[in-house]
């Protein structure tokens, strides 16, 4: 942190993520309270996800070429007025497609700011063991996001106004993508078609096995999510879930914390594989956990393997892809976990409803081997020959 520039643009970074954690519960607590449907709001909600998806990979790329800045400045802007769009149209009864379409905007042009400031850390700080502490930090930054993130909604949204929750997300947003716009020095510089950025080569098949991953994460983490609630209102207990999720996420972020502090001598292809290991092992116990205190101590254990699986994930992409395509590399991994989200909830929602809860978490588990499985893959047979010293 003490680098030229680090601390401001890690925070800028921070603050410009509060909407991954806030637009989508937003969505669903609005228009759940407005309309009375769980089911639009939970596939209006959806529709941000998605775009935010299937976008993120092209944003990537534009910034690989031409740089940061102006995708920051006309993304945080766009993003924010559809989010203002949908609150006057949830206000107006308006016609479903409308709220589809803007909530399909504002996914879709949400600045993908956390893979634009790793993309800031690999130019400030070249390969080495300062940049896997960075994505370390990187990692524990994602946890406080989704810790703060829906706290903030659900506090505007029962104190205040649902209306308020949501205006939050957009102005966070707003401000960290213009600061982190602002911040020019450490925005690595486009290299443009004429520089390469065309002509260097994706490595494909490894970007690919290490999307399935993050779509196996995305996936875990949705369903653990859903059984937990699903368990704890079992045990008469439904007001702990908040509080057994956080624990996990704690977990993560103490793990990120210590991840960044050790100085790694074992190459990242096997702490990736050791990471995927970690987790299923983890995963393991919960089918047989028979109290919420029990389940709290076995969730924040998993939440250990989370972080470190995440950093070594990013770091395989910075060794293994042409820094011409950097952060376009990076955008496919943050789209896998997105991705992986959605049906994980569904996965694990249909299996509550058929086995109960404590056996739903199998779904999490099956997915945890799943991910160990293409980890070993891709390690194996998918890693290129070529390294590339960023910087």
């Amino acid at each position: 942190m003490r680098r030229p520039g680090a601390g401001a643009f890690f925070a800028a970074g921070i603050l410009g993520r509060m909407p991954i954690s806030m637009i989508g519960l937003g969505i669903v607590i609005l228009i759940a309270r407005e309309s009375g449907s769980y089911g639009l709001a939970g596939a209006v909600s959806g529709v941000a996800v998605i775009a935010g998806a299937l976008t993120g990979p092209v944003q990537g790329r534009l910034v690989d070429r031409f740089g940061q800045r102006t995708l920051l400045l006309i993304g945080s802007v766009l993003c924010t007025v559809a989010l203002g769009g949908l609150l006057v149209a949830v206000r107006a009864d308006s016609a479903t497609w409308v709220l589809y379409a803007l909530s399909f905007v504002a996914g879709g042009t949400r600045p993908q700011v956390g893979s634009f400031v790793r993309a800031r850390w690999t130019h400030l700080l070249g390969r080495g063991r300062a940049l896997q502490t960075a994505f370390a930090l990187e990692a524990v930054g994602d946890e406080v996001v989704f810790i703060v993130g829906p706290v903030l909604v659900t506090a505007l949204a029962t104190q205040w106004s649902p209306y308020a929750a949501l205006t939050a997300a957009g102005v966070l947003g707003l401000a960290g993508g213009i600061w982190l716009a602002t911040l020019r020095a450490s925005d690595p510089p486009g290299r443009g078609k004429a520089n390469g950025a065309e002509q260097a080569r994706m490595p494909w098949l490894s970007i690919t096995l290490l999307s399935l991953i993050g779509l196996g994460l995305g996936a875990t983490l949705g369903g653990a999510e859903v059984v937990t609630v699903a368990f704890t209102t079992e045990k008469g207990q439904a007001g702990l879930a908040g509080v057994v999720l956080a624990i996990w996420a704690f977990g993560s972020l103490l793990a990120g914390l210590w991840y960044g502090s050790v100085h790694w001598r074992a190459p990242v292809e096997r702490r990736l594989l050791l990471g995927t290991i970690a987790l299923a092992i983890t995963l393991a116990p919960l089918p047989w956990v028979n109290s919420v205190l029990m389940l709290g101590v076995v969730l924040f254990c998993c939440g250990m393997t989370i972080a470190p699986t995440m950093v070594a994930v990013t770091a395989c992409v910075e060794e293994w892809v042409p820094p011409e395509r950097l952060t376009e590399a990076i955008t496919w991994t943050v789209t896998g976990i997105l991705l992986g989200v959605a049906p994980g909830n569904a996965a694990a929602g249909h299996a509550v409803d058929v086995w109960g809860p404590s056996h739903a978490y199998w779904v999490p588990f099956g997915v945890g081997i799943a991910c160990a499985i293409v980890a070993a893959i891709s390690i194996t047979f998918a890693r290129p020959k070529e390294r590339f010293a960023h910087n």
